[in-house]
């Protein structure tokens, strides 16, 4: 049905051959042997239907429509209501929406809202939604395609930046519907309006809640312009209870409340031949004339094919950044993937005009060249997500970095997981802080430090003004006190709390030092030893404590929840990633290695209290942790197993929420053989490539040009490190500086099948940790 070459991605193989058996899959797809592979552009082994399917327990929420990297828009179909957009096992299609976040743990966003059907206008869900099959389903970098059987429509979705194209083929003798039902979101619709205005234009805004309970609104305006004049046009205004009918010539209808229900339409006639409609729709959160500004500006005067190349080319290029050799197809597949999937938030907030939306409410203009970012999964991206963009994207990244300063001159705080231009205060921690610090350190200095030091001291130090939307951190004024969280002062999470808070110490300590701040870099110093208060040095835990110094009785460390972020003391006892070397000698180096490698000691992967999570961020760290303890030969044959057991070529093939990429950035780092459990630190922990080469295009302001990790033959089979040289000189640590890449050069792996004991082994060979500097 659809032009698309690749069999994975435009659903033409049975489900049991394209999911069952992967590698026999990619042989048909991609061709038997790697020779096509190597020449193949990097979006032809991205397949966007990865990571839609089940997780552990629970849908992966990833979507599978098209946006360009970081864009605003994020055009996708939706299977649901109320949720979290496209899901691979549900087997109906509602419709499709401009804006979705990705792999986000609450239902969020699904506005801007539309579909199309034939016969009689029908303005209930269940009556305009339909069945489709993924054997007529198409999704790739920049296109989406399906038919929707219960029509014999076929849809296809492409997108620039601010603007989505739709193309609709309708069968001949059928009359043909394109539907706006704007009150269907997925998440909490507070208002709407929609109008058409004169026979080819419906325009209007949704008003929506922030994500995960908030309360906060945000408005989506849009303009939707077709190819040629619609025949006949109406609205219909109703309630969720009794949906209007539809109102044939009436061109306004306005939803003041949550239980409105809303939406407008245009029809064609029927033809005796199948006939195509194709729409643009622009959308902006400034305003209507935002909206149009950026359809004019992206998409005025361009086809559908037009702007579908276009956004092929643009995630070419930013895919291309990293160009891997060698692997088998599907590791292709999922590194190309992976490496897709983190490079969509945040995303971009600000028109094609440079306005936008402050976190004041205010409309402020950003300058020409730049643009600000919103959608900030900070508790998540902080680890693993923003290093690696820092890498491949680091223009975009400074960029990244000064909305953040924006937020705090405009809103008054620095935010832990901003949504548009809301504080939505989801999670723990001041995971921007280390985004921030860690930036600077790595060379990106083009942001405010002066405005963004000022608001991450604040944060770190300060409890927020009452009666402001942000919250900072948690009990803050308790730890100014007593220098721990009391668990009986704050339930949530009280060890996972000052455990966050101290990662953020650590980072601007280490970027205290960089800027000459010595008397703050030396509280943030003390501050970041601040997680040792909750070690108990009897079972060597960490746990939760009172107010009086009291440890909380009947601690369990395989119990969730008891004093954790969706976690246990088993989980936890690794997230002090700034100041491992203290850890290994507190807890004695037998034992963390002896619990280090029970951890890892699971027969299947799951959500276990007492072994490694890979389904959320808390243990993300602890896999290259073997680095830390004299034993990194365990490091690279844990990541191996992580990687295998849970990154495949499947819509199962992501581990748990991908959380705006953070799980997928894992994937990439570490199928490069590199990984930093404390960004700030500028250390990247070492492990086997998956890739008998990697090269990495290196753009300003880094000086090099490229960076190249090459392995010996077969990596595959042989997963241990034996040695390392870096431009040619032997290199014994098991690590190298974040500016060891930035440089340019080649680090060169040399591999074998067994374990190797004696590289990297030694005390003097493991990453640097917080307590072994000097404030």
């Amino acid at each position: 049905m659809f032009s698309s070459p690749a069999g994975l991605r435009s659903g033409k193989f049975p489900k049991l051959v394209r999911f069952v058996c992967p590698v026999l899959l990619a042989l048909f797809t991609v061709g038997i042997g790697s020779l096509a592979a190597q020449n193949a552009a990097p979006v032809s082994s991205v397949d966007p239907l990865i990571g839609t399917g089940t997780g552990p327990g629970d849908s992966i929420n990833l979507f599978p429509g098209p946006t360009m990297p970081f864009g605003m828009v994020q055009l996708s179909p939706d299977t649901e209501s109320n949720g979290f957009g496209y899901h691979f096992y549900q087997d109906t299609i509602q419709g499709f929406s401009m804006t979705h976040m990705s792999g986000v743990g609450c239902p969020d966003e699904g506005d801007v809202f539309f579909t199309a059907t034939t016969g009689p206008v029908q303005t209930q869900t269940a009556d305009f939604q339909s069945p489709y099959s993924h054997s007529n389903e198409e999704a790739s970098p920049g296109y989406y395609g399906v038919q929707l059987s219960r029509w014999n429509i076929n849809a296809e979705l492409t997108a620039t930046d601010r603007t989505g194209a739709v193309r609709f083929t309708f069968p001949a003798g059928q009359p043909a519907n394109v539907l706006l039902p704007i009150s269907h979101t997925l998440n909490y619709t507070a208002g709407a309006h929609v109008q058409v205005v004169g026979n080819r234009t419906i325009q209007g805004y949704v008003e929506n809640r922030a994500f995960c309970g908030d309360h906060q609104t945000y408005r989506v305006y849009f303009v939707m312009t077709f190819d040629r004049p619609f025949a006949s046009f109406g609205t219909w205004n109703g309630t969720t209870h009794e949906p209007g009918a539809p109102s044939d010539g009436t061109r306004e209808a306005t939803q003041d409340d949550h239980d409105g229900w809303i939406g407008a339409y245009a029809t064609w006639p029927a033809q005796s031949h199948a006939q195509t409609v194709e729409a643009k729709i622009g959308i902006s959160y400034v305003d209507l004339a935002g909206a149009k500004h950026n359809l004019a500006a992206e998409a005025a005067g361009k086809s559908f094919s037009e702007i579908r190349r276009a956004n092929e080319a643009a995630w070419n290029h930013d895919l291309g950044v990293v160009d891997v050799s060698g692997g088998t197809p599907v590791e292709r597949t999922v590194f190309y993937t992976a490496l897709y999937h983190s490079l969509m938030m945040p995303s971009i907030i600000s028109d094609a005009d440079g306005r936008y939306l402050g976190f004041d409410g205010k409309i402020h203009h950003v300058a020409a060249g730049h643009e600000i970012y919103a959608n900030w999964s900070g508790w998540d991206i902080y680890r693993s997500e923003m290093p690696l963009l820092a890498l491949v994207a680091p223009r975009r990244t400074e960029d990244m970095a000064q909305s953040v300063v924006l937020m705090y001159q405009q809103g008054g705080w620095v935010g832990r997981w901003p949504q548009i231009n809301l504080y939505t205060n989801v999670m723990a921690g001041s995971p921007l802080s280390v985004v921030l610090a860690t930036a600077w350190l790595d060379g990106l200095h083009g942001f405010d430090m002066k405005s963004a030091w000022r608001g991450m001291y604040e944060d770190a130090t300060e409890a927020p003004p009452p009666g402001k939307p942000y919250a900072g951190e948690a009990a803050i004024d308790w730890i100014n006190k007593v220098h721990y969280v009391p668990n009986d002062k704050m339930k949530y999470g009280s060890v996972s709390q000052i455990q966050e808070d101290a990662i953020a110490y650590a980072s601007l300590y280490r970027l205290g030092v960089a800027l000459g701040k010595n008397d703050a870099a030396k509280t943030m110093y003390d501050r970041a030893l601040y997680y040792r208060n909750v070690f108990n040095p009897e079972d060597k835990f960490f746990r939760p404590r009172d107010a009086d110094g009291q440890w909380v009785p009947n601690f369990d460390p395989k119990q969730e929840e008891h004093g954790f972020i969706e976690g246990s003391g088993w989980h936890y006892q690794w997230m002090e990633p700034a100041d491992l070397a203290w850890v290994v000698q507190a807890m004695g180096p037998d034992l963390f290695n002896q619990r280090l490698s029970h951890f890892f000691d699971y027969k299947k992967p799951g959500w276990y209290g007492g072994y490694y999570n890979p389904y959320n961020e808390t243990d993300l760290e602890a896999p290259f942790e073997f680095n830390f303890s004299g034993q990194p030969w365990n490091s690279q044959r844990v990541v191996r197993r992580v990687l295998a057991e849970n990154y495949t070529a499947s819509p199962d093939g992501i581990p748990g929420n991908d959380d705006a990429g953070e799980m997928s950035s894992w994937a990439v780092m570490s199928m490069m053989g590199l990984y930093s459990v404390d960004p700030a630190s500028l250390a990247y922990e070492l492990v086997s490539p998956v890739f008998p080469r990697i090269v990495v295009h290196l753009h300003p302001p880094y000086q090099g040009g490229t960076f190249t990790i090459e392995t010996s033959a077969d990596p595959d089979s042989t997963p241990y490190i034996a040695k390392v040289a870096l431009d040619g000189r032997m290199h014994a640590q098991n690590w190298i500086d974040f500016h060891d890449i930035t440089r340019g050069g080649t680090l060169r792996f040399t591999l074998a099948a067994q374990p190797d004991q004696s590289w990297g082994a030694a005390p003097e060979d493991a990453p640097p940790s917080l307590s072994q500097s000097k404030p």
